[in-house]
């Protein structure tokens, strides 16, 4: 843990470490001693570790609506007017059609730019000394991401979209049977594609894939959608979040892996089959590794807690109104009404050293970990001005010899 509070860094690591103050130090004690948590601490279903969850549950359910939204409303609000000049002036003129049979007449053509740079530096010498007029190039020069035969067709693309599209609705139906009724799976199949076009630009533009706030959006929208008296609302919730976030989150791994396969000027399309290969046979291997922990550890226990399960579950219950602690409501509302604000503070504030996230649901006991490695970061990276790669490379034995 120290190793990954290098690579996180000392932002969000002094975060999470004020989300465990507050959660460990202020909210435990007091939902114990109001009696509102009166099972043991470290209890999920009865303890202040599973009553403390609600409150960061809210406060995270609110910093991704807020956080999404604005990532969907900044392109209308930052280009809108441009949009809507460029759409009036090609659609309000009266020669609408004649300028579309125009475009369709010159397909494929070029039109050159008048520049005076331009033609000054295209002025070619006559043989009798004197500047001769500008010459026109006949081809204009396409700069493509690859050559054409190292490019994945859209057939192929689309093809393959309807299969694996295909793949999950069985996959679904087959594990869960008539608990997710087809309308549900769809519906989180069309969400899960949308998403990850913001998960998507969200971590080009920030490094930073916020599948967790995408899952939760889409449980939110499903807890609208399916009526908390449904039997299997919970089911429903967890499978449809399950769907959006898998998809951002596989969609951002590609987007990565395909920039830096562009910068080192590989090819797409044996990226393309690499990742197809890597995913099957990672599905399998993944698949064995887990079975291999849960027969030498207990899952979840005490070495492996596995709190995102319980966060997932949390969610959908709180998202439906189910199971919820004494109190626990009133907080979470607060909580996610006054994080709300402070996100879109934020927001507004870009650039500022503060953030409105705290993760509270983890012990202190990974947290001050973290945080011991992110002030290790800040002291190499901050204060001594080095580079990055020695302490990267010290962050990712610690994290290997661990896993090891």
């Amino acid at each position: 843990y120290v190793g990954q509070g290098i690579i996180m860094g000392p932002a969000t690591t002094l975060h999470m470490l004020l989300g465990a103050v507050v959660g460990w130090a202020v909210l435990s004690p007091l939902a114990k001693g109001k009696g509102w948590a009166e099972g043991p601490v470290d209890d999920w279903t009865s303890g202040s570790k599973g009553w403390i969850v609600w409150v960061s549950l809210a406060i995270m359910l609110a910093d991704s609506i807020v956080s999404l939204g604005w990532l969907i409303l900044r392109p209308l609000i930052m280009h809108g007017s441009q949009w809507y000049q460029v759409a009036q002036d090609y659609i309000g003129g009266s020669d609408l059609w004649k300028r579309i049979g125009s475009q369709v007449s010159h397909k494929g053509a070029y039109t050159a730019l008048e520049s005076s740079e331009h033609d000054e530096n295209h002025r070619l010498p006559s043989p009798s000394g004197s500047v001769s007029e500008p010459r026109v190039e006949k081809e204009a020069v396409v700069d493509l991401d690859a050559p054409p035969a190292h490019l994945i067709s859209n057939r192929t693309v689309l093809v393959l979209l309807a299969l694996s599209i295909l793949m999950c609705v069985v996959a679904v139906r087959v594990v869960f049977g008539t608990l997710v009724p087809f309308y549900a799976i769809f519906l989180s199949i069309i969400l899960a594609l949308l998403l990850s076009v913001m998960g998507v630009r969200a971590q080009g533009e920030t490094d930073l894939n916020p599948v967790s706030g995408i899952s939760k959006l889409t449980q939110l929208v499903f807890a609208i959608i399916i009526p908390s008296s449904h039997p299997n609302a919970v089911t429903i919730n967890l499978v449809a979040g399950a769907i959006s976030e898998s998809g951002a989150l596989q969609a951002g791994d590609m987007m990565q892996d395909l920039k830096a396969g562009h910068l080192l000027g590989a090819s797409p399309k044996a990226q393309f089959y690499g990742q197809m290969i890597g995913s099957a046979v990672g599905a399998i291997i993944s698949a064995f590794v887990y079975k291999l922990y849960t027969t030498v550890y207990q899952v979840p226990g005490g070495m492996f807690e596995v709190p995102t399960g319980y966060v997932w579950i949390f969610t959908a219950r709180l998202v439906t109104g189910k199971g919820l602690p004494p109190m626990a409501w009133q907080w979470a509302s607060g909580a996610g009404c006054l994080f709300a604000v402070m996100t879109a503070l934020r927001i507004r504030g870009q650039g500022k050293s503060w953030q409105a996230w705290v993760r509270m649901y983890n012990t202190p006991s990974f947290t001050l970990a973290r945080t011991v490695g992110g002030l290790v970061s800040w002291y190499w990276r901050g204060y001594k001005k080095r580079e990055d790669t020695p302490v990267i490379v010290l962050a990712s034995g610690l994290i290997l010899g661990e896993g090891l």
